[in-house]
């Protein structure tokens, strides 16, 4: 399979991020980065229980041609945006569908798009990821 990103993680370890694991990866990685990474498809060269329980992680930035290994806190694919979409980084950051735009959110969705607030979003506008 074609390496994608190649590089040592966290854990110390070899890894290559083949197309075929960035295909089956999330789009969005919300709280996973506190939970041991469990939905990440990528995995260093010694993972497994008995060697290294701590070698999963994300790929992101790839639709920027910018690919970096990330726990996933700063790994968020807007498939709400056109065409392919558009990586808009930390898991707290959402899209507006009223306007388009992309604002902080806060962990739980607390926030609304500033730029919609001010002139009268309504509710169901905002998007958390």
């Amino acid at each position: 399979e074609q390496v994608i990103l190649s590089g040592t993680l966290e854990c110390g370890h070899s890894c290559n991020a083949t197309l075929g694991n960035l295909l089956k990866q999330p789009d969005y990685a919300g709280y996973d980065y506190e939970n041991g990474c469990e939905e990440a498809t990528v995995v260093c060269d010694q993972w497994d229980a008995d060697q290294c329980d701590s070698g999963r992680t994300y790929v992101t930035g790839i639709c920027g041609r910018n690919p970096t290994f990330d726990s996933g806190k700063f790994h968020n694919h807007c498939n709400k945006c056109k065409t392919f979409g558009k990586c808009i980084g930390d898991y707290r950051e959402a899209h507006c569908n009223r306007c388009g735009n992309h604002y902080f959110a806060g962990s739980g969705g607390q926030f609304c798009c500033e730029r919609c607030d001010r002139s009268g979003g309504r509710d169901g506008d905002c998007v958390l990821m």
